[in-house]
Protein backbone atom coordinates (compact mmCIF):
# COMPACT_ATOMS: atom_id res chain seq x y z
CA UNK A 1 0.00 0.00 0.00
CA UNK A 2 1.88 3.40 -0.81
CA UNK A 3 2.32 5.41 2.00
CA UNK A 4 0.88 9.06 2.02
CA UNK A 5 2.73 12.30 1.34
CA UNK A 6 3.99 14.10 3.97
CA UNK A 7 2.02 16.93 4.22
CA UNK A 8 4.74 20.09 2.65
CA UNK A 9 5.54 22.99 5.13
CA UNK A 10 3.62 26.41 4.17
CA UNK A 11 5.96 28.12 1.75
CA UNK A 12 7.30 31.45 3.73
CA UNK A 13 5.86 34.40 2.51
CA UNK A 14 8.03 36.72 0.35
CA UNK A 15 5.69 39.51 0.02
CA UNK A 16 8.55 42.43 -0.42
CA UNK A 17 7.73 45.97 1.71
CA UNK A 18 8.73 49.07 0.63
CA UNK A 19 11.13 51.56 2.80
CA UNK A 20 9.87 54.46 0.60
CA UNK A 21 6.24 53.87 1.01
CA UNK A 22 6.59 52.61 4.34
CA UNK A 23 8.47 55.73 5.20
CA UNK A 24 6.31 58.04 3.14
CA UNK A 25 3.05 57.37 4.81
CA UNK A 26 4.84 57.48 8.03
CA UNK A 27 6.02 61.01 7.60
CA UNK A 28 2.84 62.03 5.81
CA UNK A 29 0.75 60.99 9.22
CA UNK A 30 2.62 61.55 11.43
CA UNK A 31 3.63 65.31 10.57
CA UNK A 32 0.34 65.74 9.14
CA UNK A 33 -1.26 64.28 11.90
CA UNK A 34 1.16 66.63 14.55
CA UNK A 35 -0.27 69.40 12.71
CA UNK A 36 -4.07 68.72 12.56
CA UNK A 37 -3.51 68.08 15.95
CA UNK A 38 -2.08 71.70 16.57
CA UNK A 39 -4.25 73.30 14.25
CA UNK A 40 -7.30 73.60 15.86
CA UNK A 41 -4.98 75.68 18.76
CA UNK A 42 -3.41 77.91 15.79
CA UNK A 43 -6.95 78.97 14.70
CA UNK A 44 -7.71 79.56 17.98
CA UNK A 45 -5.07 81.85 18.72
CA UNK A 46 -5.42 83.80 15.00
CA UNK A 47 -9.12 84.39 15.56
CA UNK A 48 -8.17 85.47 19.01
CA UNK A 49 -5.26 87.68 17.54
CA UNK A 50 -7.77 89.18 14.49
CA UNK A 51 -10.77 89.76 16.80
CA UNK A 52 -8.21 90.99 19.66
CA UNK A 53 -7.39 93.86 16.75
CA UNK A 54 -11.17 93.95 15.97
CA UNK A 55 -12.46 95.29 19.20
CA UNK A 56 -9.28 97.66 19.36
CA UNK A 57 -10.41 99.33 16.39
CA UNK A 58 -13.76 99.34 17.47
CA UNK A 59 -12.97 100.68 21.10
CA UNK A 60 -10.63 103.52 19.37
CA UNK A 61 -13.92 104.64 17.02
CA UNK A 62 -16.24 104.26 20.03
CA UNK A 63 -14.10 106.52 22.07
CA UNK A 64 -14.09 108.97 18.88
CA UNK A 65 -17.66 109.24 18.29
CA UNK A 66 -18.10 109.67 21.92
CA UNK A 67 -16.29 112.48 22.57
CA UNK A 68 -18.40 113.90 19.42
CA UNK A 69 -21.16 113.76 21.12
CA UNK A 70 -20.11 114.63 24.22
CA UNK A 71 -19.32 117.88 22.92
CA UNK A 72 -22.34 119.94 23.48
CA UNK A 73 -21.18 122.61 20.66
CA UNK A 74 -21.85 119.99 18.16
CA UNK A 75 -26.06 119.76 17.90
CA UNK A 76 -25.35 117.48 14.66
CA UNK A 77 -22.23 115.60 15.38
CA UNK A 78 -22.84 113.08 12.73
CA UNK A 79 -22.03 115.62 10.35
CA UNK A 80 -18.32 115.88 11.04
CA UNK A 81 -18.00 111.87 10.52
CA UNK A 82 -17.61 111.37 7.11
CA UNK A 83 -17.49 107.72 7.29
CA UNK A 84 -21.40 107.43 8.65
CA UNK A 85 -22.49 109.28 6.03
CA UNK A 86 -25.74 107.75 4.25
CA UNK A 87 -23.71 106.39 1.20
CA UNK A 88 -21.26 104.42 3.76
CA UNK A 89 -21.70 101.25 4.33
CA UNK A 90 -18.94 100.38 6.88
CA UNK A 91 -19.27 101.87 9.91
CA UNK A 92 -22.84 102.47 11.94
CA UNK A 93 -23.29 103.67 15.45
CA UNK A 94 -26.65 103.96 17.55
CA UNK A 95 -26.96 106.00 20.64
CA UNK A 96 -29.54 104.94 23.16
CA UNK A 97 -31.33 106.13 26.50
CA UNK A 98 -30.15 104.08 28.96
CA UNK A 99 -33.37 104.16 31.17
CA UNK A 100 -35.86 103.26 28.41
CA UNK A 101 -33.43 101.99 25.74
CA UNK A 102 -35.20 103.98 22.76
CA UNK A 103 -32.87 105.03 20.54
CA UNK A 104 -31.90 109.04 20.48
CA UNK A 105 -29.76 108.84 17.77
CA UNK A 106 -28.96 106.64 14.78
CA UNK A 107 -25.88 107.30 12.05
CA UNK A 108 -26.90 108.21 8.71
CA UNK A 109 -25.29 105.05 7.11
CA UNK A 110 -27.97 103.42 9.25
CA UNK A 111 -30.47 104.29 6.90
CA UNK A 112 -33.34 104.41 9.98
CA UNK A 113 -32.32 101.15 11.32
CA UNK A 114 -31.02 100.52 14.95
CA UNK A 115 -27.88 98.54 16.09
CA UNK A 116 -28.55 95.72 18.16
CA UNK A 117 -27.88 96.89 21.69
CA UNK A 118 -26.11 94.52 24.55
CA UNK A 119 -26.02 96.38 27.68
CA UNK A 120 -22.74 96.77 29.00
CA UNK A 121 -21.68 97.00 32.66
CA UNK A 122 -20.01 100.45 33.55
CA UNK A 123 -15.99 100.94 32.93
CA UNK A 124 -16.57 97.19 31.29
CA UNK A 125 -17.74 97.87 27.12
CA UNK A 126 -19.33 94.78 25.86
CA UNK A 127 -18.38 93.05 22.34
CA UNK A 128 -20.51 90.76 19.95
CA UNK A 129 -21.38 89.70 16.65
CA UNK A 130 -24.15 91.55 14.81
CA UNK A 131 -26.08 91.47 11.45
CA UNK A 132 -25.25 95.44 10.33
CA UNK A 133 -28.37 97.23 8.86
CA UNK A 134 -27.67 96.46 5.10
CA UNK A 135 -27.05 92.79 5.98
CA UNK A 136 -23.84 92.18 6.17
CA UNK A 137 -22.23 90.58 9.13
CA UNK A 138 -20.44 93.09 11.67
CA UNK A 139 -18.75 93.22 15.02
CA UNK A 140 -20.26 95.95 17.20
CA UNK A 141 -18.85 97.52 20.91
CA UNK A 142 -21.58 98.50 23.42
CA UNK A 143 -20.41 101.25 26.15
CA UNK A 144 -21.97 103.32 28.38
CA UNK A 145 -21.36 107.33 27.59
CA UNK A 146 -21.81 109.54 30.48
CA UNK A 147 -23.24 113.13 29.18
CA UNK A 148 -22.93 116.19 31.23
CA UNK A 149 -26.39 117.40 32.39
CA UNK A 150 -28.11 114.44 31.06
CA UNK A 151 -29.11 110.49 31.69
CA UNK A 152 -26.13 108.49 30.53
CA UNK A 153 -26.39 106.99 27.21
CA UNK A 154 -25.51 103.92 25.77
CA UNK A 155 -23.32 103.79 22.67
CA UNK A 156 -23.23 100.76 19.72
CA UNK A 157 -20.80 101.14 17.51
CA UNK A 158 -20.38 98.66 14.81
CA UNK A 159 -18.15 97.51 11.88
CA UNK A 160 -18.31 95.45 8.72
CA UNK A 161 -16.44 92.42 9.56
CA UNK A 162 -16.13 91.09 6.57
CA UNK A 163 -12.52 92.23 5.46
CA UNK A 164 -11.52 91.21 8.55
CA UNK A 165 -13.19 87.84 7.90
CA UNK A 166 -11.76 87.45 4.10
CA UNK A 167 -7.92 88.49 6.43
CA UNK A 168 -9.27 85.56 8.70
CA UNK A 169 -9.75 83.17 5.86
CA UNK A 170 -6.45 83.98 4.30
CA UNK A 171 -4.34 83.48 7.37
CA UNK A 172 -6.38 79.95 7.46
CA UNK A 173 -5.37 78.79 3.32
CA UNK A 174 -2.06 80.21 4.07
CA UNK A 175 -1.87 78.45 7.65
CA UNK A 176 -3.08 75.01 5.27
CA UNK A 177 -0.92 75.67 2.55
CA UNK A 178 2.29 75.92 4.87
CA UNK A 179 1.52 72.93 6.46
CA UNK A 180 1.02 70.47 3.10
CA UNK A 181 4.09 72.26 1.93
CA UNK A 182 5.94 71.37 4.62
CA UNK A 183 4.48 67.80 5.27
CA UNK A 184 5.51 67.40 1.10
CA UNK A 185 9.36 69.39 1.79
CA UNK A 186 9.67 67.02 5.06
CA UNK A 187 8.72 63.71 3.72
CA UNK A 188 10.43 64.42 0.12
CA UNK A 189 14.24 65.24 1.71
CA UNK A 190 13.26 62.36 3.99
CA UNK A 191 12.91 60.11 1.15
CA UNK A 192 15.89 61.76 -0.48
CA UNK A 193 18.28 60.83 2.19
CA UNK A 194 16.47 57.02 2.34
CA UNK A 195 17.38 57.11 -1.30
CA UNK A 196 20.93 58.24 -1.15
CA UNK A 197 21.40 55.36 2.01
CA UNK A 198 19.92 53.08 -0.29
CA UNK A 199 22.46 53.83 -2.90
CA UNK A 200 25.11 53.37 -1.12
CA UNK A 201 23.88 50.00 0.52
CA UNK A 202 23.25 48.74 -2.92
CA UNK A 203 26.87 49.72 -3.71
CA UNK A 204 28.03 47.97 -0.46
CA UNK A 205 26.06 44.70 -1.29
CA UNK A 206 27.44 44.73 -4.98
CA UNK A 207 30.64 44.98 -3.71
CA UNK A 208 29.72 42.29 -0.87
CA UNK A 209 28.55 40.07 -3.96
CA UNK A 210 32.26 40.07 -5.31
CA UNK A 211 33.84 38.93 -2.42
CA UNK A 212 35.72 35.78 -3.51
CA UNK A 213 37.72 33.75 -0.84
CA UNK A 214 40.94 33.29 -3.61
CA UNK A 215 41.04 37.35 -3.37
CA UNK A 216 42.32 39.44 -0.33
CA UNK A 217 39.47 40.58 1.93
CA UNK A 218 38.46 44.41 1.15
CA UNK A 219 36.58 46.20 3.95
CA UNK A 220 33.05 47.43 2.95
CA UNK A 221 31.06 50.26 3.69
CA UNK A 222 33.15 52.56 3.96
CA UNK A 223 31.24 55.50 2.44
CA UNK A 224 27.92 54.51 4.69
CA UNK A 225 26.48 56.83 6.79
CA UNK A 226 27.67 57.25 10.54
CA UNK A 227 25.06 55.52 11.83
CA UNK A 228 25.72 52.73 9.82
CA UNK A 229 29.07 52.65 10.35
CA UNK A 230 28.37 49.72 13.83
CA UNK A 231 26.59 47.84 10.95
CA UNK A 232 29.59 47.80 8.94
CA UNK A 233 32.07 47.34 11.59
CA UNK A 234 30.06 44.11 12.46
CA UNK A 235 29.63 42.73 9.04
CA UNK A 236 33.32 43.42 8.67
CA UNK A 237 34.68 41.72 11.46
CA UNK A 238 32.09 38.72 10.34
CA UNK A 239 33.77 38.63 7.29
CA UNK A 240 37.40 38.55 8.38
CA UNK A 241 36.44 35.74 10.93
CA UNK A 242 34.89 34.11 7.80
CA UNK A 243 38.23 34.38 6.00
CA UNK A 244 40.46 33.54 8.72
CA UNK A 245 37.95 30.23 8.70
CA UNK A 246 38.57 29.90 5.25
CA UNK A 247 42.07 29.71 5.55
CA UNK A 248 42.07 27.47 8.44
CA UNK A 249 40.97 25.15 6.44
CA UNK A 250 42.51 25.61 3.53
CA UNK A 251 45.85 25.47 5.55
CA UNK A 252 44.27 22.12 7.03
CA UNK A 253 43.81 20.99 4.08
CA UNK A 254 47.42 21.07 2.76
CA UNK A 255 48.54 20.16 5.87
CA UNK A 256 46.95 17.03 5.66
CA UNK A 257 48.06 16.67 1.86
CA UNK A 258 52.30 17.78 2.60
CA UNK A 259 52.52 15.64 5.64
CA UNK A 260 50.28 12.39 4.59
CA UNK A 261 52.09 11.89 0.94
CA UNK A 262 55.88 10.65 2.09
CA UNK A 263 53.90 8.38 4.79
CA UNK A 264 51.03 6.56 2.37
CA UNK A 265 54.11 6.28 -0.59
CA UNK A 266 55.93 4.16 2.51
CA UNK A 267 53.31 2.29 3.27
CA UNK A 268 52.00 1.34 -0.11
CA UNK A 269 55.98 0.56 -1.21
CA UNK A 270 56.02 -1.45 1.77
CA UNK A 271 53.21 -3.56 1.49
CA UNK A 272 53.99 -3.87 -2.27
CA UNK A 273 57.43 -5.14 -1.24
CA UNK A 274 55.37 -7.26 1.52
CA UNK A 275 53.50 -8.70 -1.46
CA UNK A 276 56.25 -9.49 -3.89
CA UNK A 277 58.70 -11.09 -1.47
CA UNK A 278 58.48 -14.92 -0.51
CA UNK A 279 60.89 -14.24 2.03
CA UNK A 280 58.63 -13.72 5.77
CA UNK A 281 61.34 -12.18 7.44
CA UNK A 282 61.21 -9.64 4.57
CA UNK A 283 57.98 -9.19 4.78
CA UNK A 284 57.82 -8.75 8.96
CA UNK A 285 59.97 -6.15 8.21
CA UNK A 286 57.95 -4.49 5.56
CA UNK A 287 55.07 -4.81 7.42
CA UNK A 288 56.97 -3.44 10.54
CA UNK A 289 57.35 -0.43 8.70
CA UNK A 290 54.09 0.16 7.50
CA UNK A 291 53.01 0.13 11.18
CA UNK A 292 55.21 2.92 11.70
CA UNK A 293 54.48 4.79 8.77
CA UNK A 294 50.51 4.90 10.30
CA UNK A 295 52.15 5.64 13.46
CA UNK A 296 53.48 8.58 12.18
CA UNK A 297 50.24 9.34 10.26
CA UNK A 298 48.30 9.40 13.43
CA UNK A 299 50.73 11.86 15.48
CA UNK A 300 50.51 13.98 12.92
CA UNK A 301 46.64 13.82 12.18
CA UNK A 302 46.40 14.53 16.03
CA UNK A 303 48.78 17.38 15.96
CA UNK A 304 46.92 19.13 13.14
CA UNK A 305 43.73 18.86 14.47
CA UNK A 306 45.11 20.12 17.85
CA UNK A 307 46.22 23.42 16.10
CA UNK A 308 43.04 23.35 13.95
CA UNK A 309 41.12 23.71 17.05
CA UNK A 310 44.06 26.14 18.59
CA UNK A 311 43.65 28.15 15.65
CA UNK A 312 39.79 28.61 15.91
CA UNK A 313 39.67 28.93 19.79
CA UNK A 314 37.88 25.70 20.05
CA UNK A 315 41.03 24.98 22.99
CA UNK A 316 40.19 26.71 26.15
CA UNK A 317 42.62 26.45 28.94
CA UNK A 318 41.97 25.39 32.42
CA UNK A 319 44.68 26.77 34.40
CA UNK A 320 45.51 24.52 37.72
CA UNK A 321 48.93 25.14 40.29
CA UNK A 322 52.16 23.33 38.60
CA UNK A 323 55.60 22.84 39.87
CA UNK A 324 57.81 23.38 36.52
CA UNK A 325 60.88 21.98 38.48
CA UNK A 326 59.35 18.62 39.22
CA UNK A 327 57.71 18.65 35.86
CA UNK A 328 60.90 19.37 33.25
CA UNK A 329 62.84 16.93 35.55
CA UNK A 330 59.49 13.93 34.25
CA UNK A 331 60.09 15.64 30.45
CA UNK A 332 63.96 14.73 30.45
CA UNK A 333 63.26 11.45 32.55
CA UNK A 334 60.54 10.30 29.92
CA UNK A 335 63.17 11.58 26.97
CA UNK A 336 66.01 9.53 28.39
CA UNK A 337 66.34 6.87 25.60
CA UNK A 338 66.16 9.51 23.60
CA UNK A 339 69.03 10.84 24.97
CA UNK A 340 71.24 7.83 25.78
CA UNK A 341 70.52 6.73 21.54
CA UNK A 342 72.20 9.87 20.32
CA UNK A 343 74.75 9.65 23.56
CA UNK A 344 73.50 13.53 24.59
CA UNK A 345 74.88 15.02 27.59
CA UNK A 346 71.62 16.88 29.36
CA UNK A 347 72.54 19.70 32.23
CA UNK A 348 69.86 20.95 33.87
CA UNK A 349 69.87 23.69 36.28
CA UNK A 350 66.41 23.50 38.12
CA UNK A 351 65.41 25.36 41.35
CA UNK A 352 63.99 22.60 44.09
CA UNK A 353 60.43 24.15 42.96
CA UNK A 354 59.11 26.91 41.05
CA UNK A 355 55.24 26.99 41.82
CA UNK A 356 53.39 28.38 38.79
CA UNK A 357 49.35 28.90 37.54
CA UNK A 358 48.85 27.35 34.29
CA UNK A 359 47.27 24.56 31.80
CA UNK A 360 49.21 21.63 32.84
CA UNK A 361 48.08 19.98 29.79
CA UNK A 362 49.28 22.57 27.03
CA UNK A 363 52.62 23.60 28.96
CA UNK A 364 53.54 19.90 29.38
CA UNK A 365 53.39 19.74 25.83
CA UNK A 366 55.24 22.77 24.94
CA UNK A 367 58.38 21.94 27.10
CA UNK A 368 58.00 18.10 25.67
CA UNK A 369 58.45 19.29 22.31
CA UNK A 370 61.40 21.98 22.96
CA UNK A 371 63.02 19.34 24.41
CA UNK A 372 62.48 16.69 22.25
CA UNK A 373 63.39 19.39 19.03
CA UNK A 374 66.37 19.60 21.08
CA UNK A 375 67.66 16.34 21.51
CA UNK A 376 66.70 15.55 18.06
CA UNK A 377 68.19 18.07 16.11
CA UNK A 378 71.67 18.69 18.18
CA UNK A 379 74.40 17.30 16.99
CA UNK A 380 75.37 13.87 18.41
CA UNK A 381 77.52 14.08 21.54
CA UNK A 382 76.26 17.48 22.17
CA UNK A 383 75.66 18.90 25.73
CA UNK A 384 71.57 20.15 25.73
CA UNK A 385 71.33 23.34 28.56
CA UNK A 386 68.18 23.38 30.66
CA UNK A 387 67.57 26.28 33.05
CA UNK A 388 64.86 27.32 34.56
CA UNK A 389 65.43 31.34 36.86
CA UNK A 390 63.84 33.64 38.60
CA UNK A 391 63.62 37.56 37.62
CA UNK A 392 61.98 40.17 38.73
CA UNK A 393 59.68 39.13 36.17
CA UNK A 394 59.04 35.96 36.97
CA UNK A 395 60.22 31.95 36.21
CA UNK A 396 61.78 31.61 33.02
CA UNK A 397 62.70 28.65 31.32
CA UNK A 398 65.41 28.35 28.68
CA UNK A 399 66.68 25.21 26.61
CA UNK A 400 69.29 25.24 24.57
CA UNK A 401 71.55 23.15 21.99
CA UNK A 402 73.94 23.22 19.15
CA UNK A 403 72.79 24.42 16.10
CA UNK A 404 75.90 24.81 13.40
CA UNK A 405 73.57 24.35 10.56
CA UNK A 406 71.43 27.28 10.92
CA UNK A 407 71.46 31.24 10.53
CA UNK A 408 70.06 34.07 11.90
CA UNK A 409 67.73 34.44 8.80
CA UNK A 410 66.46 30.76 9.85
CA UNK A 411 64.74 31.89 13.07
CA UNK A 412 61.45 33.73 11.44
CA UNK A 413 60.94 30.46 9.77
CA UNK A 414 60.91 28.64 13.18
CA UNK A 415 57.25 27.47 14.23
CA UNK A 416 56.37 27.62 10.52
CA UNK A 417 54.76 24.59 9.65
CA UNK A 418 56.64 21.68 7.65
CA UNK A 419 59.49 23.73 7.69
CA UNK A 420 62.93 22.30 8.14
CA UNK A 421 66.37 23.28 7.21
CA UNK A 422 66.90 20.31 4.99
CA UNK A 423 64.66 20.45 1.77
CA UNK A 424 64.84 16.37 1.63
CA UNK A 425 61.63 16.05 3.38
CA UNK A 426 60.29 14.71 7.09
CA UNK A 427 61.10 11.56 8.64
CA UNK A 428 59.20 9.53 11.08
CA UNK A 429 60.44 11.86 13.66
CA UNK A 430 60.58 15.04 11.88
CA UNK A 431 57.86 16.01 10.71
CA UNK A 432 58.16 20.00 11.02
CA UNK A 433 55.27 20.19 13.11
CA UNK A 434 56.66 20.51 16.29
CA UNK A 435 57.89 23.70 16.92
CA UNK A 436 54.71 24.88 14.92
CA UNK A 437 52.64 23.49 17.83
CA UNK A 438 54.41 24.72 20.66
CA UNK A 439 54.02 28.00 19.31
CA UNK A 440 50.39 27.88 18.70
CA UNK A 441 49.96 26.53 22.81
CA UNK A 442 52.27 29.27 23.72
CA UNK A 443 49.95 31.57 21.94
CA UNK A 444 46.35 30.06 22.83
CA UNK A 445 47.96 30.24 27.16
CA UNK A 446 49.22 34.03 26.00
CA UNK A 447 53.20 32.58 26.91
CA UNK A 448 55.98 33.98 25.01
CA UNK A 449 58.10 31.43 23.79
CA UNK A 450 61.16 33.55 21.82
CA UNK A 451 64.39 31.79 19.69
CA UNK A 452 67.69 33.10 19.66
CA UNK A 453 70.97 32.03 17.88
CA UNK A 454 74.23 33.04 19.63
CA UNK A 455 77.17 31.43 18.74
CA UNK A 456 75.91 28.67 17.17
CA UNK A 457 73.48 27.48 20.05
CA UNK A 458 69.96 28.02 19.55
CA UNK A 459 68.21 28.63 22.92
CA UNK A 460 64.40 28.60 23.43
CA UNK A 461 62.89 31.15 26.21
CA UNK A 462 59.55 30.22 27.43
CA UNK A 463 57.97 32.73 29.79
CA UNK A 464 58.26 34.39 32.13
CA UNK A 465 55.41 32.80 34.20
CA UNK A 466 54.43 34.70 37.51
CA UNK A 467 55.48 33.00 40.52
CA UNK A 468 52.43 31.42 42.71
CA UNK A 469 54.80 31.82 45.92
Amino acid sequence: MPSEPHPQPPARSTTSWSLHRRLAVGLVLCIGGTFAAIFPMLDRLIDHAIYHQMDFTLSQRATAVGRMLQDSAHQHPEALMPEYEPGGHMEFFTVFDQASGAALLRSPSSAGAVLPAEPAAEGTPRYYDVTLPDGHAGRAIALRLPMPGSPDRLLVVATEREEWDRTERRVHLALLAGIALATLLATGSALLVVQRVIVVLRRTGAAAARLNADQPMQPLGGDLPRELKPFADAFNLGLRHLYAAVERERQFSRDVAHELRTPLAEIRLSAESALGSNDAAQARRSLAASVSATQRMQRSVDTLLLLARLDSGQHTPAPDPIDLSSLVRELLAALASLQARRTLAVQPDLPPSAWVQGDLGIIERIISNLLRNALEYAPEGDAIGCRLERSDAGWLLSIANAAPELQESDLEHLGHRFWRKQSEGGTAHHAGLGLALAFSLARAIDLPLRFSLQNGRLTARLGPWTPLV
